[in-house]
């Protein structure tokens, strides 16, 4: 069974409490270039666990054995007033505090719940990147992404030659 991590991560968002206390609203983006879109919605909600439902992957060979690796970002930002650098240092702190919870809990359900048919097994809790949102990379707007992978074994022989032919022609 392949590990839904964009499920993951959106439950991650809607059950960890400081992000229920401070309002954090879970959202999907497709990449970077979509989060001001959504930001629209700063408006009505001020923080956002906002999880990229597009992944980068490879293939990629393990002696014998091919890999699929997944590349998730999640990014936790919360708004900050404008011309406050001490409100956007609280906030970033928070975001900073919430992606640590995250974390902790990853490292946890992954040694806990590696036999449980979600499939986390192969979730790479043991290398996550992070980078935190410089003071003018979007206005009003603090917090900071993280990227975890996941690498799932990948059937990449053909049982047979009906099966190969099958899938191409050979005029």
């Amino acid at each position: 069974m392949i590990f839904d991590a964009l499920h993951y991560f959106e439950t991650l968002a809607s059950q960890n409490r400081l992000c229920r206390e401070h309002g954090f609203k879970p959202a999907f983006c497709s990449g970077p270039d979509s989060i001001e879109g959504i930001m629209q919605e700063f408006q009505k909600t001020a923080n956002f666990v906002m999880i990229d439902d597009t992944t980068d992957q490879n293939l990629y060979s393990e002696g014998v054995s091919y890999f699929k690796r997944r590349v998730y970002t999640v990014f936790v930002l919360a708004s900050y007033r404008w011309d406050d650098m001490e409100d956007r240092e609280q906030k970033l702190n928070l975001c900073r505090e919430i992606f640590q919870q995250f974390v902790r809990r990853m490292i946890w359900d992954k040694e806990h719940r590696e036999d449980e048919d979600d499939d986390i097994t192969f979730l790479n809790v043991e290398k996550i990147y992070s980078k935190e949102f410089g003071r003018y990379t979007m206005s009003g707007v603090t917090g900071l992404y993280f990227m975890v992978e996941n690498d799932e074994p990948e059937s990449m022989e053909y049982e047979d030659e009906q099966q190969l032919e099958s899938e191409w022609v050979t005029e």
